[in-house]
């Protein structure tokens, strides 16, 4: 089965991901904060919490049967436009 590891699962990541899991894909990926993680959980998404200050905590386990990667995760303050 096919399964999506979205580093940054925002409004754009979603979109597609809705569309993969109606397909039977798996999906995974990051998010910022344990409120968000707990509503990802809930719609069958197994998200990790990440961001700049905090990696992953276990990459190996978060990327485990992974087929399919995307980076949608905005830039940080530092590094974004001025």
């Amino acid at each position: 089965m096919p399964r999506l590891f979205c580093f940054g699962l925002g409004f754009s990541a979603m979109t597609l991901t809705t569309d993969l899991l109606a397909k039977g894909w798996q999906v995974a990926g990051t998010c910022r904060t344990p409120e968000k993680q707990a509503r990802l959980a809930a719609d069958g998404i197994d998200a990790w919490l990440f961001d700049s200050d905090h990696p992953l905590a276990d990459p190996a386990a978060a990327l485990s049967g992974t087929t399919h990667l995307m980076a949608s995760a905005p830039p940080g303050s530092a590094s974004g436009p001025s």
